[in-house]
C-alpha cells in the first residue's frame, strides 16, 4: 500500500485541533466538518452530509462511501467522531482518530474493495453518541445492510513510562501491560470474531505495533467504561462493532482538558495505527464470502 506520511498527518492535525463544540464553538465545528468533507471528496468518494439536530443545534455527519455493489457482506463502517468537549482543543479526543480515518480513507480509496465501506465522521459523540445513533436510525435499509463497524477513539497518546496504564475495575491488571504504549481493540461477545480478526490483522500489518484485545461478555451493557464511544449504538442495534483506542483517561492525563494539544501526541503512533487498520481492512474487505 502507499505510504502514510507524517507530514500529512501533522497537516490534518493542524487543521482539526481546536475546540469543536455545537454550543461553545459551532463555527469551528462547522469548519471541521467542511474540511473532512473536502478531503473525502478529493479522494473520489461518494460524499454525503446528513443533518443532525440536537437541543436547538444542527451539525453534520460526514460520510464518504466507496463505490461498488453491496453484496451479501453488506456495508462496513469505519468511524471517528470529530466534535470535542467545551474548553478542550481535542487533539487526542478525537482529532487523532479523524486524522487516522482520513489517512485510511486516502489509502483504501486507491484500492479496489469487494465490500463497500463508509468512512464516517460522526458529530456529537460527546453528547451521548447522537451522531452515530442518528446514522443507525436514519435509514432502515442502510441499517439492515451494515455488516460491521470500527470506531476509532483516541489513537494518538503513547507513553513508555512504567505504571502509566490503568484499567477499569472489572479487569485484572496483572493480565495486561502497566505501560501505556499499546493500542487496544475492544469488542463485545457478538463482536468477538471481528475483534480477534482486527487485532491479528493489525499485528500482521505492523509487527512492531503492540496490540491488546478485550472482549466483554454479552452485549457489553454492564461495562460502562468500554461503551464510551460510537461503537455502543451499533452494539445496541446488534451490529458487530469494535473500538480501537489508546484507552483514553486510563492513560492520557489530558483527557477532556485544555492540555489535550497537538504537542502531546505521538504522530508515529497515529501513523502506525492507521497503517495497521488499513492493512486489516484491505484484506478483510476483499475476502470472498
Amino acid at each position: 500500500m502507499p505510504e502514510f506520511g507524517l507530514d500529512r498527518i501533522r497537516q490534518h492535525l493542524e487543521n482539526l485541533v481546536g475546540e469543536r463544540n455545537p454550543f461553545t464553538q459551532p463555527k469551528h465545528l462547522e469548519k471541521t466538518a467542511q474540511y473532512i468533507s473536502t478531503q473525502l471528496e478529493a479522494m473520489g468518494l461518494e460524499v454525503t452530509q446528513e443533518k443532525v439536530n440536537y437541543e436547538g443545534t444542527q451539525s453534520l455527519n460526514i460520510l464518504g462511501q466507496t463505490y461498488g455493489d453491496i453484496d451479501s457482506k453488506g456495508l462496513f463502517v469505519l468511524a471517528a467522531h470529530y466534535d470535542s468537549v467545551p474548553d478542550s482543543p481535542g487533539a487526542d479526543d478525537n482529532a487523532s482518530a479523524v486524522t487516522a480515518l482520513l489517512e485510511i480513507a486516502r489509502i483504501l480509496s486507491q484500492t479496489p474493495l469487494r465490500t463497500p465501506i463508509i468512512f464516517s465522521a460522526f458529530t456529537l459523540e460527546e453528547y451521548g453518541f447522537v451522531g452515530s445513533k442518528n446514522f443507525i436510525d436514519r435509514d432502515l435499509n442502510r441499517k439492515n445492510q451494515l455488516s460491521g463497524m470500527i470506531s476509532l477513539e483516541m489513537v494518538g497518546f503513547k507513553t513508555t513510562e512504567p505504571g502509566s496504564q490503568y484499567y477499569p475495575p472489572f479487569m485484572d491488571p496483572s493480565q495486561y501491560p502497566d505501560t501505556g504504549d499499546f493500542i487496544a481493540v475492544v469488542g463485545n461477545e457478538p463482536s468477538a470474531g471481528l475483534a480477534q480478526a482486527i487485532a491479528k490483522g493489525m499485528m500482521r500489518s505492523v509487527p512492531a505495533l503492540k496490540v491488546e484485545t478485550l472482549v466483554v461478555p454479552g452485549q457489553g451493557e454492564n461495562f460502562t467504561e468500554v461503551r464510551l464511544s460510537d461503537h455502543s449504538p451499533f452494539w445496541d442495534a446488534g451490529i458487530p462493532a469494535v473500538m480501537i483506542t489508546d484507552t483514553a483517561f486510563f492513560r492520557n492525563p489530558n483527557y477532556h482538558q485544555p492540555s489535550d494539544t497537538l504537542e502531546t501526541l505521538d504522530l508515529e503512533f497515529i501513523r502506525d495505527n492507521a497503517r495497521a487498520v488499513a492493512g486489516f481492512l484491505n484484506k478483510y474487505l476483499n475476502q470472498a464470502d
